[in-house]
């Protein structure tokens, strides 16, 4: 089974929390906007969303620059 992430396919076997995920990423602790099954999430949302295989991931890690 699979998820798709940022356009794309990712093995995913079971359900586990996005923030698991992000942590395997190496973008825990970073500002992150997430966008899960086309719906932003707001930043409290992120802590409780659960990722399922078969749903669809966009991530992009916010940075600033100069």
């Amino acid at each position: 089974m699979t998820i798709r992430l940022n356009g794309e396919q990712r093995p995913l076997d079971q359900a586990q929390p996005l923030l698991q995920l992000l942590k395997e990423l190496g973008l825990e602790g970073h500002p992150v906007v997430v966008e899960h099954n086309r719906r932003a999430l707001t930043g409290s949302e992120i802590g409780h969303c659960v990722v399922s295989p078969g749903d669809e991931l966009e991530i992009v890690r916010i940075s600033a620059g100069g």
